[in-house]
């Protein structure tokens, strides 16, 4: 679903934003929860060293199949960002497009901060970007009926999202069907329980404090400069390992 509704190639506002920062850096950069590679290969086709690592089997199997038709061969690692155990220390790392709330819970979070400290050289710098779920909020418990997606092989798939609110835990619980049909017929059905895990913004800003960062910076929808006014806003952060 993932190549489906984000394939590589397409057109995204953090790809300009982070091939200008980490060209700035230089040095060895890793892409935790990498997935199938959709950021990954437009920063090696910039030139940049960058690794990757995911979860997630069949998305590094994803992720090794974009990069070899395209004449790419990067290091990748299987392990979560929260676990994060490789070779050496980076530059930077970034975890982009609102994958760090997939952690799913603080505990998940924070272990995810100390790991990536650990890895990254002094005066490293970390690129989280996060978004505040509230069209969820208010909709909670409401089945949402999705954008069908065709499918290469003629197929259709449909999706049916519900979601319910931990406000205490500040985790979404979003429960996904989906469907598959091909010539009238539904051949295939999977269900998916999806939790994000949100922070406010002074909030986070002070987690990643507490963690080992100073110079906390935060821009909106990956333009240096512009202030998040919106809770629409995808909220872009960077800091560096003190």
């Amino acid at each position: 679903m993932y190549e489906l509704t984000k394939p590589v190639g397409g057109e995204y506002p953090d790809v300009p934003y982070f091939i200008q920062h980490l060209s700035r850096i230089g040095g060895r950069i890793l892409e935790a929860m990498v997935g199938t590679g959709r950021l990954l290969i437009p920063l090696l086709e910039a030139g940049l060293d960058v690794e990757g690592i995911d979860a997630s089997p069949d998305m590094l199997t994803a992720c090794k199949q974009n990069c070899a038709v395209r004449g790419l061969n990067p290091v990748l690692y299987e392990g979560s960002i929260e676990n994060l155990d490789v070779p050496g220390r980076f530059s930077a790392i970034v975890i982009t497009l609102g994958s760090f709330m997939l952690l799913g819970s603080r505990t998940a979070a924070i272990a995810a901060l100390r790991a990536c400290a650990r890895h990254l050289e002094p005066n490293g710098q970390i690129f989280i970007d996060l978004e505040l779920p509230v069209d969820s909020f208010k909709t909670e418990h409401t089945v949402k009926q999705r954008q069908p997606i065709q499918c290469s092989d003629g197929s259709v798939i449909v999706m049916q999202t519900s979601s319910s609110i931990d406000w205490i835990e500040q985790v979404e619980h979003t429960l996904i069907r989906y469907e598959k049909w091909k010539d009238g017929k539904l051949i295939d059905t999977e269900l998916q329980h999806l939790p994000l895990h949100w922070f406010g913004r002074e909030e986070f800003i002070m987690c990643l404090r507490e963690h080992g960062y100073v110079d906390v910076t935060l821009c909106a929808n990956y333009k240096d400069g512009l202030k998040p006014r919106s809770h629409d806003d995808q909220l872009c952060f960077s800091a560096t390992l003190a």
